[in-house]
């Protein structure tokens, strides 16, 4: 039988009107981070030197966001891979394992292609609305030359011949085009981008992120998918030794360790939520301050917005909400009411991994998911259900096709859903993970 958080473990969620009205004190400090940011967006230094401190202020506003993720990630990670591998056990020595992995993947691929779908649906009624841009094409690369004297380049002659001077009429007469054939110039994160095919994507974007070569190489890269898939795993190899060897949990050492290692875990993780509200200040302001044309960059992706949030609600309503109550038949809205917590923190973290410990909280708060289930069913949809980035993807690259002019259809709306269903498993449970995936779709 699984064993219940003790109470002990769970201390309170904070102190005074915090602690009383966690929820609402969440969305107060969130709509402070909100206010802060904007008036911070309408900074807009004239000098470098008022640039460089507006940075230093934006960074001293986030320091406890930071914090706070870095605090989560470091916990998270190893939490994942004990509560998914205690779980399993649990699951095998009730004889329910196999019922509900499978359950929890056909919901979840439920929910991730309905959210593709959504996406595209979502962008088809906006793209009325969308207007080609013309962009600027970029000129070929130059450098000038120096040369001995100071103040002094290299200038081509109008013979051809070159000359070192300090006489020339303007730049054009000093400026060299070249062509960087080895990209030694290239910036890290820029550079030319090679044409990635569905298949590249699936082999490299599922299964090589599925099955790790290092085990403590992805622990140290906060490969999420690896972890997980592993800990599935070692719970199901763990459970069947104890099951063949008729060892009891109680007697198996690894069950006592990890046990008391989710404990420990789990009790780390209450501190550092203890410090939500100020996180979400703080994570918020830092984002929306960093914005320095909130109108004009909104203005040029309004709609692109608003087919995404459309879609998002259209997923709520339709397959969370919807499929929650045909499967249960319960009080949705009463059930949803207690996860606000978990949605809130991921609104302002942008992250499901980082939300993992609030999700795990309030999903047993509820007290009608039982232990197992949950801390099998969280973890893992927080590092393969990223329905959010299946909603995303195709609004993002019809959004692209139709601002450079180019025709979409419907073998590419199919193509666009497979894409986003099996590439949005494979991203990392990060802030913006899903840009990635935009590479192969343009």
């Amino acid at each position: 039988m699984t064993e219940t958080l003790e109470e002990e473990n769970v201390p309170s969620k904070g102190c005074g009107i915090i602690g009383r009205y966690p929820i609402v004190s969440i969305l107060v400090f969130a709509a402070a981070g909100i206010g802060l940011g904007i008036g911070l967006s309408y900074w807009q230094p004239e000098d470098p030197d008022e640039l460089n401190t507006k940075q230093e202020v934006l960074r001293w506003v986030g320091l406890i966001g930071d914090l706070f993720i870095r605090a989560l990630k470091a916990i998270v990670l190893p939490l994942v891979f004990i509560n998914v591998s205690i779980s399993v056990v649990d699951m095998m020595s009730l004889g329910r394992a196999s019922k509900i992995g499978w359950t929890t993947i056909g919901l979840y691929f439920l929910t991730t292609i309905g959210a593709s779908v959504l996406g595209i649906i979502s962008i088809v009624i906006f793209r009325s609305k969308f207007t080609s841009e013309n962009f600027v094409e970029v000129g070929p690369a130059v450098v000038t030359l120096g040369c001995g004297i100071e103040g002094s380049f290299i200038a081509e002659g109008a013979d051809g011949s070159l000359s070192c001077t300090s006489n020339y009429a303007s730049e054009e007469d000093i400026l060299f085009e070249f062509d960087d054939v080895s990209n030694s110039l290239v910036k890290e994160s820029g550079g030319t981008k090679s044409d990635i095919s569905m298949s590249e994507t699936i082999y490299t974007g599922i299964f090589t992120k599925l099955v790790t070569s290092n085990i403590f190489v992805s622990f140290y890269e906060a490969n999420f998918a690896a972890v997980a898939f592993l800990a599935i795993f070692f719970g199901c190899a763990l459970g069947r030794v104890l099951q063949t060897h008729r060892i009891a949990e109680a007697e198996s050492l690894v069950m006592r360790l990890f046990r008391e290692l989710d404990k420990v875990f789990i009790l780390l993780i209450n501190w550092i939520i203890l410090a939500t509200p100020f996180a979400v200040f703080s994570l918020i302001a830092k984002a929306i301050g960093s914005n320095s044309a909130l109108q004009e960059n909104f203005k040029n992706v309004a709609y692109l917005v608003a087919a995404t949030i459309l879609a998002m609600i259209l997923q709520y309503f339709i397959f969370y909400i919807g499929v929650f109550y045909i499967f249960t038949r319960w009080n949705v809205f009463k059930y949803m009411k207690s996860i606000v917590p978990a949605q809130t923190m991921a609104f302002a973290s942008a992250s499901s991994a980082a939300t993992i410990p609030v999700t795990l909280r309030s999903v047993m708060d509820t007290g009608v998911v039982p232990e197992a289930v949950a801390r099998f069913v969280v973890p893992l949809g927080a590092t393969i259900n990223m329905d959010g980035g299946a909603i995303y993807f195709p609004c993002a690259c019809i959004w692209l096709a139709y601002l450079n002019g180019q025709t979409v259809n419907i073998g590419n709306y199919f193509l666009l859903i497979a894409i986003s269903t099996i590439g949005s498993a494979g991203t990392a449970p990060v802030p913006s993970a899903s840009l990635v995936l935009i590479i192969t779709g343009e």
